[in-house]
């Protein structure tokens, strides 16, 4: 697999091209690729997307077969530092998936904040199958929607699943009949968060992701110091000026800069 950095009107992608699974230089690579798009103040939204006919075959077992335990735990560091980044950076993170997305590859669209597929997409583990189980944090991202029972059911049978199956139970956001219409829609939703305060989105992620692992009063308490430290950015001043004034508001509050502080 190759890893294309594009950048397009705010968007930041990172496409899969050449084949369609992930080796230890590419989990590198797209976490390296991760990490310049965050500090970048022209990129509001990443997408993960594929040229390919697949989205995502995950792991591959012609480099699998010759890893010894040493090797694996290396693949598996590596695949999980990936997942956490995702999930930790502050800006949304979209896996736009036409075709299968597998193993690997169903991990890095599970640790997205949405996931957006064609009707045509399939979606599993294929692990057990091959003698080992998912390495990436694909189980854990999973069963902690919930869904610990049909997390169970995939992972135990290795079977696909399509990707109205996934939307019903809620892991899908938007299904699409093909490819072009689902790029058309990525397009209305960029113009849609160019409106909103990048700055609170990437407090309301943060709140989300971290509520899920903790118990509910400190998921609570979570939440609120976020609500407090939302009342003294630039961008609450503005946006509530804005509605006052029956106006757009320009919001500049961005990630970028606190970083720097």
């Amino acid at each position: 697999m190759e890893i294309i950095r594009l950048i397009e009107d705010n968007i930041g992608y990172i496409l899969f091209d050449l084949d369609p699974y992930l080796n230890t230089e590419n989990l590198k690579r797209i976490y390296e690729v991760l990490n310049e798009y965050e500090n970048d103040p022209n990129i509001d939204l990443i997408v993960l997307k594929s040229r390919l006919k697949q989205f995502c075959s995950g792991y591959n077992l012609d480099e699998l077969i010759n890893f010894n335990e040493a090797d694996s735990k290396i693949y598996s560091f590596l695949g999980q530092r990936l997942i956490k980044r995702i999930r930790d950076i502050k800006k949304i993170v979209i896996s736009m998936v036409d075709g299968d997305a597998l193993g690997g590859g169903f991990e890095l669209a599970l640790a997205s904040d949405i996931i957006f597929a064609t009707k045509r997409s399939r979606f599993g583990f294929p692990e057990t199958n091959y003698g080992i189980i998912s390495g990436f944090g694909g189980t854990q991202l999973m069963s902690r929607r919930i869904y610990e029972t049909f997390t169970k059911y995939l992972v135990f049978t290795g079977e696909l699943v399509d990707a109205s199956v996934l939307y019903e139970k809620g892991f899908i956001a938007k299904i699409f009949e093909n490819i072009a219409e689902m790029e058309r829609f990525l397009n209305e939703l960029k113009d849609k968060i160019k409106e909103r305060s990048i700055f609170a989105i990437g407090l309301a992620k943060e709140v989300i992701n971290n509520g899920v692992e903790i118990d509910l009063d400190k998921a609570l308490l979570l939440e609120q110091n976020a609500f407090t430290v939302a009342f003294a950015s630039k961008d609450k001043k503005e946006g509530m000026t804005a509605f006052l004034e029956k106006r757009k508001p320009i919001f500049k509050d961005r990630w970028e800069e606190f970083k720097k502080l």
